[in-house]
């Protein structure tokens, strides 16, 4: 029996589990992959204390932390969490069964996809959801970056200083990001922005060779002959597997109170997964130890 288990190992759950080992609490430490958003961050300029950091060595300077204070971190999805009558939870994985007094939602987001065929099939085979990590593959190719917004409009400029050729898809007759990004990108010569536009297949074997692409007004079809698309269309938060005890949002966030307390005694959630209308990795973090410290409380109350 864990005093907690925290879903998530990205600088939100890191900090929760710092926190909470700190209190001397039993901790676990439950996740798909280590880091979550920020391994796709090559720079970070941002984070109090430290001027530089690439967000690969930020996490593991954090999950090393982690483990020094025995916290046990699992790679592992998990499948179901239900609650017990007693209170606590059983959190069932695809390989294993625990059960915690508490539970701390800190899984962030996860990219938004095309839902096209193939897209599945062919990401790290050409499809990519993240420039910054990817980009440097694709040196002297042909490649595409679809979406229209900031996170887009950034990756398209990164990639002008890497590819050969870079075509920029948005459905939408306007782009929607910073006017300086736009700029920044209209006078980059081997940038081809492409509006009014979808990605309506994608084309490969082993890997991606082609995209077809359709005018929304015009419904003219064209082909791109690429190597790579980087899908940079927003994020979204996973919650459905707290969604039968937990209150969400419209947007499938999580709902708390400024404890980090859900709707449910015993859930707390932390950093993107949240209604917290900024994302950034240091109000996850704050949020992270936020909830811990709450988690902890709730448990002294108990007894």
């Amino acid at each position: 029996m864990f005093d907690t288990i925290i879903i998530g190992a990205g600088p939100t759950g890191m900090t929760a589990a710092i926190y909470a080992s700190r209190r001397m609490m039993k901790v676990l430490v439950i996740s798909k992959n280590i880091g979550g958003q920020v391994i796709w961050a090559s720079d970070i300029k941002n984070y109090p204390g430290i001027e530089f950091v690439v967000g690969v060595d930020l996490i593991n300077k954090m999950s090393q932390q982690v483990k020094d204070l025995g916290v046990d971190i699992k790679i592992d999805e998990i499948k179901k969490i239900s609650k017990n009558s007693d209170g606590s939870f059983l959190v069932e994985t695809g390989k294993n069964s625990y059960s915690a007094k508490t539970i701390i939602v800190a899984m962030g987001l996860e990219p938004k996809q095309l839902n096209l065929d193939r897209e599945n099939e062919l990401i790290g085979r050409g499809i990519s959801y993240c420039a910054n990590c990817d980009g440097p593959l694709f040196r002297g190719k042909n490649v595409a970056v679809a979406g229209g917004g900031n996170a887009a409009l950034d990756a398209t400029e990164v990639m002008s200083k890497i590819a050969e050729k870079v075509y920029l898809i948005y459905r939408k007759p306007q782009l929607k990001a910073f006017e300086s990004l736009i700029l920044a990108v209209k006078n980059k010569s081997n940038v081809e922005i492409i509006l009014n536009s979808e990605i309506s297949k994608i084309i490969g074997g082993e890997k991606l060779e082609k995209l077809k692409i359709i005018g929304n007004v015009s419904q003219k079809l064209r082909e791109l002959d690429i190597d790579g698309l980087f899908i940079e269309i927003g994020h979204q938060p996973k919650t459905d597997v707290v969604a039968d005890l937990v209150e969400r949002d419209s947007l499938g966030q999580i709902v708390v109170d400024l404890s980090g307390k859900t709707s449910c005694d015993g859930i707390f959630a932390a950093g993107d997964v949240t209604q917290s209308e900024f994302k950034q990795i240091i109000i996850g973090c704050g949020q992270g130890a936020v909830a811990a410290l709450s988690a902890y409380k709730y448990l002294q109350l108990k007894k």
